[in-house]
């Protein structure tokens, strides 16, 4: 198989297809078996879709907790119950005496950690079922909380009841939500009427690719030039690098002894994740540490370092 089928396509979705949809669209184009994104988009949003191809799938565990960046458009006036334009109003109220300074402060009390109930039109299961099947057959649920963060939720414009925000927040954060609670707050009601994903981690707006210019890519012969190799979707990781003759031992699964590492990062501890690089920059495995860095100091050369998340070679 040509390696390149092997890498990650930065995928603009456009609005209405579901994120499957798109999945599908690129492996009928490539022609590939097997493909998976990064973080569900909504069919009404469009922007960032990084979907992995063949082999790449197996870093998809490691790149879908990365934060992400929206541009979003929020209408107030109105609350639906799918707390977007798609849906039906549920309450409404009146906008008119609403100010940009009470909606710039809002904003800003939304910064930091936050519990947010997840909407009943979501991919989230409960018992194994979707929870927009259920919303669907006029069932309803209670949900837990869940803990999102709000790295920054920036104020862009207001013009009469339409209000556009930029917003980094965690992964699985639903911005529709803090649409409807920002209307529950205000008391007026809102819900989310356009969405954007500018950003997931290494992949942005601007090396992104839609899907017909992937079809034109693949057609011509350029598509090496617009796909992203591994190792750039993983460079956030720190890094480590090892002994040239410890690449088999860690292909075969073996997790790597002290005596196997050329180089590490100052500071690590057991939790975190990090890629191992050979001398020519492949990425061959992710692994975790089993001690911090001081405990690693008093190791033996023969003693188990890192155990092994993911063998990618």
């Amino acid at each position: 198989m040509d390696s390149t089928l092997n890498q990650v396509v930065n995928l603009y979705k456009p609005s209405g297809p579901t994120s499957f949809a798109m999945v599908h669209s690129v492996k009928k184009i490539l022609g590939v078996k097997k493909a998976g994104h990064i973080g569900t988009l909504d069919p009404m949003a469009e922007g960032i879709l990084p979907i992995c191809l063949n082999q790449s799938t197996r870093i998809i565990q490691f790149l879908s907790p990365l934060s992400k960046h929206y541009q979003c458009t929020m209408m107030l006036g109105a609350a639906t119950d799918t707390q977007d334009s798609t849906g039906k109003t549920i309450f409404e109220g009146g906008p008119s005496e609403i100010t940009e300074t009470q909606v710039r402060d809002l904003l800003m009390s939304f910064i930091g950690e936050q519990k947010q109930v997840p909407p009943m039109y979501s991919a989230k299961k409960s018992n194994g079922i979707p929870l927009y099947k259920l919303a669907r057959n006029g069932i309803t649920i209670e949900r837990k909380p869940v803990s999102v963060h709000f790295y920054s939720i920036d104020f862009v414009n207001m013009e009469e009841n339409r209000v556009e925000f930029e917003v980094h927040c965690s992964a699985g954060t639903y911005i529709r939500t803090l649409c409807h609670d920002i209307g529950q707050s205000l008391g007026c009601g809102a819900h989310m009427s356009g969405l954007i994903r500018k950003r997931v981690g290494a992949f942005a707006q601007d090396s992104s690719i839609t899907p017909e210019e992937l079809e034109t890519a693949n057609n011509n012969g350029s598509l090496a030039g617009v796909l992203f190799p591994v190792e750039k979707a993983l460079e956030f990781l720190p890094e480590i690098r090892i002994n040239d003759d410890f690449i088999e031992p860690i292909s075969n699964g073996n997790a790597l002894p002290k005596f196997s590492l050329k180089a590490y990062p100052g500071e690590f501890k057991p939790g975190m994740m990090l890629r191992v690089c050979n001398g020519s920059d492949k990425v061959l495995a992710i692994v975790e540490p089993l001690v911090d860095q001081d405990q690693f100091s008093q190791l033996a050369p023969e003693d188990i370092a890192f155990k092994l998340k993911r063998v990618l070679i």
